[in-house]
């Protein structure tokens, strides 16, 4: 994939009349449990009004399902994974310290030497065999990154039949973004760090949804017929506002619940959502590189009414797609 001539926008200038999103808030207007709420609503009259879901009994009941109230819809992380991604944040431990106490468990330190020696973070340099290594490389933030998707990997279900399938490309999807988000995120003055962890997990509303068709599946004791036209349309209804409520569950911080409920940059905010702006273009990126298609910057921009640097993006993205 290579990036289209990007338009001439520079990030300082266009940045200059809106503020960041800070770090204790999330953008003014109405709350994430609203928007929900009113998402929640126009799935449920888009079910009525579908040709095919109509008629299905599984669709109705999996919009039930979903009326549940998100502390019952998000499944809670487990107190093992509460507490590795603890030790992450702990500045009073060293790496050493750290690396120690995480490598008791072997799936989560096959996940960080996985993601340590990925060409995102090897790129030019040697592969790395112990977990204190992987850290190094890859940062405390990026190891809670890596435990909070290794943590969702294993506690949300299988939905069973073709929607097996369409969980594992939202999976495939998000690993691959996460790395992309890490590296165009200095062309949006955002964290690359925080980018990347953001990224891991910015379609995770959708998981959640399949999480409640096995729920249904397995009250069911079958597979679920709901038809795959709705079902797509569905996850993109719901899947920003419900990430973003995972986010706050799972106290990722009100930056990254933010970035997810809006990554898709369907509403117009006077706050400047940089983080937003870089799952937006990662996503997108990941896209065009998997369909084989080149990716116009500037409609882009228009589309997303961005602020970053797409000079520094179309340079960023062609280093890293090179590299894959």
């Amino acid at each position: 994939m290579t990036p289209k001539r990007a338009v001439s926008l520079d990030a300082n200038v266009a940045s200059a009349t809106r503020r960041d999103v800070p770090a204790s808030a999330v953008p003014d207007g109405p709350s994430l449990q609203q928007i929900w709420q009113a998402r929640l609503s126009d799935a449920m009259e888009l079910q009525r009004s579908h040709p095919i879901a109509a008629r299905q009994p599984d669709a109705a009941a999996l919009l039930l399902l979903l009326q549940d109230g998100p502390d019952v819809v998000i499944r809670q992380l487990p107190a093992a994974a509460r507490d590795a991604m603890a030790l992450c944040n702990d500045d009073r431990l060293s790496r050493a310290e750290v690396a120690a106490r995480l490598s008791t468990d072997p799936a989560l330190v096959q996940g960080l030497l996985r993601t340590a020696n990925s060409t995102a973070f090897a790129s030019g340099l040697g592969t790395v065999i112990g977990i204190d290594q992987a850290i190094d490389r890859i940062g405390q933030s990026g190891a809670r990154a890596v435990i909070l998707a290794s943590c969702v990997d294993g506690l949300l279900s299988h939905p069973g039949g073709e929607f097996n399938a369409m969980a594992a490309s939202v999976w495939s999807h998000m690993v691959r973004t996460g790395p992309l988000a890490r590296v165009i995120a200095p062309a949006f003055a955002a964290d690359g760090d925080e980018a990347f962890s953001i990224a891991m997990l910015h379609d995770v509303g959708k998981l959640i949804i399949f999480d409640r068709i096995s729920v249904l599946r397995a009250s069911r004791r079958r597979q679920i017929e709901v038809d795959s036209g709705f079902a797509h349309a569905l996850l993109q209804l719901l899947h920003e506002p419900l990430g973003a409520l995972a986010a706050q569950r799972w106290e990722m911080g009100a930056r990254a619940a933010s970035a997810i409920a809006g990554h898709h940059r369907l509403e117009a905010s006077g706050t400047r959502d940089s983080l937003a702006e870089v799952m937006f273009v990662a996503e997108q990126a990941d896209h065009a590189a998997r369909r084989g298609q080149t990716l116009d910057l500037d409609v882009l921009w228009s589309q997303g009414r961005l602020t970053g640097s797409p000079a520094r993006v179309s340079g960023a993205l062609q280093q890293s797609l090179a590299l894959v």
